[in-house]
Order: C-alpha cells, then structure tokens, then sequence
C-alpha cells in the first residue's frame, strides 16, 4: 500500500489534535500559539523591558557581567500548553515535533548576528541522563538549524539534578559549576557559537557552559531555546 495511503488512513483514524486544547487539526492550534508566544522585548536576565532594537535579548547592565553575547526563545515558559508541548516532546519521546520546534526557534532568532561559519553546540547531557531519556532533545533541534553542527566537544561530566525541579538560582549555579569539559578545544578555537537547548530558566546551565568555551578558548557564544520563563 503507498505510503500516502497509509498516511491518509491513519490522519481519518487518528485526527492530529491540538497538544494544548485537544481541538483537531494541528500539533498546536493558532489559538493556543498565540497564547505561547513571547510578545514583549525584555531582558533573559533581569527581565527588564528593553527596546526591540536590542536583538541580542540582554540589557546593557546584564551584557557586562553574562558569558553569553545573546539569546533567542520564542515562548513563554509558564505557559500551560508549552508546557505540553515540551513533555510530549522530552518525556513522552514525540521526537517527530523536532523539526516543527526548530522552525519556531529559527524564527525568533536574529542570523544576522550570526556569522556563516557558526558552529552549533547542543547542551549535552550526561551519560546517565542520556540513556535514561533514550536521545538529547537538543541534538534534535540543532539538526534542523542551518549551522554545522559539534556533538562530540562540550561533555557533562557532572550529574547534576534535574534544574526545572531546582528553584533557588543560586542552587542552580551551585549544581551546574564545572558540569561540562571541552574534549577538542582545537575544534572551537576563535569561533562563534551558537548553544541550542530546549527549555532555560535562569540560564544557569548555558552560562556554565558558555563560560567553559570561553575558557577553552571560543569565540563569542549565543543561544537560542524553545522557551524562557
């Protein structure tokens, strides 16, 4: 039987709902998107409203003190159906959704910041993590951005709990200080990077681990994540 057969025979067996509100049709419905999305320009930080002309999402006082030279998220956290989304996609493994998650996290992204020779780091997770949860939700979404892509540089040497179920800011500085090492610093020497996560609160883990590039002797490092807050 062609593929597209069985396809459409499944679609009128079993319809695409709404991740969010259930409502048929698509993964996620305009209605709900709308209610994802992020709508005003604040700082990752601090939070402060900054103006739309700040691409790089950080304000003049946070930029001083933070690893990293920008980052991009196009959801709202807090959010009930990105919430959804996300477990569907990390802990119920619908690892199908990775390209259509990319897509929204390319959109929200300023390239032009990015030079063409960028290289994509996922956050990896450490080896324990990794064989728990079968695959790094963050290799998949870098696989659909235009960049190449280093898996194999940045480890987690360091099994720290899990930071969506740690509170303090502090605690999670705390768990994520000298979490990762750079196995083949040749390999990031001068260059710009672009770390690619599913999910930041604090941003604890990414300036860890921008910090340690940095270190090891990178060049300037963005991020961009599927949500913030």
């Amino acid at each position: 039987m062609p593929y597209k057969v069985i396809h459409t025979i499944l679609d009128l067996l079993f319809p695409v709902r709404c991740l969010g509100c259930r409502k048929a049709n698509a993964h996620i419905c305009p209605s709900c998107l709308l209610h994802m999305q992020r709508k005003n320009s604040e700082c990752f930080f601090c939070g402060v409203k900054i103006n739309k002309s700040v691409l790089n999402n950080i304000c003049s006082q946070c930029i001083r003190k933070s690893p990293l030279s920008g980052i991009w998220w196009p959801w709202h956290y807090q959010n009930e159906t990105t919430k959804k989304v996300i477990t569907a996609y990390k802990y119920r493994r619908k690892k199908w959704l990775a390209p259509a998650l990319s897509a929204y996290i390319k959109n929200a992204m300023d390239m032009g910041l990015l030079p063409s020779d960028s290289i994509i780091i996922p956050v990896p997770l450490s080896q324990s993590r990794q064989v728990e949860r079968g695959f790094n939700q963050a290799e998949l979404l870098a696989d659909n951005l235009p960049f190449e892509i280093l898996r194999s540089v940045a480890i987690k040497v360091k099994d720290t709990p899990q930071q969506a179920r740690t509170h303090s800011k502090n605690e999670r500085i705390d768990h994520m200080r000298d979490a990762f090492l750079i196995k083949n610093p040749s390999a990031i020497l001068g260059r710009t990077i672009l770390l690619v996560d599913d999910v930041a609160t604090t941003g604890a883990t990414l300036c860890e681990l921008a910090k340690t590039l940095k270190n090891a002797g990178s060049g300037l490092v963005y991020a961009a994540v599927l949500a913030h807050g």
